[in-house]
């Protein structure tokens, strides 16, 4: 019996090993979509650094946490004469050539934990703009190397157990991830598949065998309706799912208003997200809560929780120039400046995501 409980609690870093997701859910998966797809390296005007820290069913002991810090960036040359006119907050590169970049996380369930490194490639094709109706079209390629670590806490174990050995149980596992990205100033359309190796994780004497890091699949896309200079719509969605699940999904809208947004979810299996964010020069904060409508588990906590914590860096004085002009014809029209008036205000601040 107690070997069956461990074996138990190696899934438990997924809700189920066929029909649920092994790998942590992110409702802020525009904002930090590089957690998902490798592709995404080096596809903004600037450089983000991310940090996420998400708690799942909060108030419940040995609910899932999850803390991800992330950066990348482009290496090819900054394009001088883009415009950059488009979603101030999506910001997505019109730079060439090829991106950079890596994440550190951690996630833990109970008395399994999953720590790791990955380090992405990505390469960014420029595409015809007759072809796809708009100019920086960009298409990248991304490929990104995993390294994981999977313990079992020891402790769970009582000592008068055969299976107590007085330490935890610890296993390292390679693996890889790939995406395609297809984006610009207005779209973004994505694909990535995790867990490209489907490897077996061992802890101790006990093995589970039947691909317990199963291959799982993601596809996002969204359109930015540009609706004034500082109001800016956005739908999205992003597709999941794995060898031997069924297809869940999030549908998202969010809404920006100068430097602040909101936006609220639905996801597949009972579940409405609602999010808010702001930012000012480089920096960014955005929270999101998950309530569950269906959730024997959920209905007995205080929800989800999630917070992504920003700075931008490497940001182009064109796009800071463009988000300033677009906060002045704002406060033209809302205010009626006169020209002499609208020249001697000065604006040190400007909106991006």
């Amino acid at each position: 019996m107690r070997r069956t409980l461990i074996l138990l609690g190696i899934l438990l870093l997924g809700i189920f090993q066929v029909k649920a997701q092994q790998l942590p859910l992110y409702s802020q998966y525009v904002e930090n979509g590089f957690l998902l797809n490798p592709a995404m390296a080096g596809s903004r005007m600037y450089s983000p650094l991310r940090l996420s820290l998400r708690q799942q069913w909060a108030g419940v002991e040995g609910a899932p946490e999850t803390q991800a810090l992330s950066f990348n960036k482009n290496l090819g040359d900054k394009c001088t004469t883009c415009n950059v006119m488009g979603n101030p907050l999506a910001r997505r590169n019109k730079q060439r050539g090829v991106g950079v970049g890596g994440y550190f996380f951690n996630d833990k369930y109970g008395a399994v934990s999953r720590t790791g490194l990955e380090l992405s490639y990505a390469y960014h094709l420029q595409l015809n703009r007759r072809r796809y109706g708009k100019a920086g079209t960009k298409l990248s390629f991304g490929l990104g190397g995993v390294f994981y670590q999977y313990k079992f806490d020891g402790r769970d174990i009582p000592v008068n157990d055969p299976l107590y050995t007085g330490s935890d149980m610890v296993t390292y596992v390679p693996d890889a991830n790939f995406g395609v990205y297809l984006y610009n100033d207005d779209y973004f359309i994505g694909f990535s598949a995790a867990h490209l190796f489907e490897s077996s994780v061992k802890l101790g004497d006990n093995i589970y065998t039947d691909n317990i890091m199963m291959r799982h699949f993601y596809g996002t896309a969204g359109y930015t309706f540009h609706l004034m200079d500082l109001i800016d719509l956005e739908p999205s969605v992003i597709v999941r799912k794995t060898m031997n699940s069924d297809l869940y999904y999030d549908a998202t809208l969010k809404l920006y208003i100068n430097h602040f947004w909101m936006a609220a979810s639905y996801r597949s299996n009972d579940q409405i997200v609602g999010m808010v964010g702001v930012s000012y020069n480089q920096y960014y904060i955005g929270y999101s809560y998950d309530h569950y409508t269906n959730n024997l588990i959920a209905d007995s906590s205080d929800g989800t929780h999630e917070i992504t914590l920003g700075i931008n860096f490497d940001i182009p004085n064109k796009m800071k120039r463009e988000s300033r002009m677009r906060e002045r014809r704002a406060a033209d029209r809302n205010f009626s400046k006169t020209k002499t008036q609208r020249h001697k205000r000065k604006s040190k601040n400007y909106i991006f995501f």
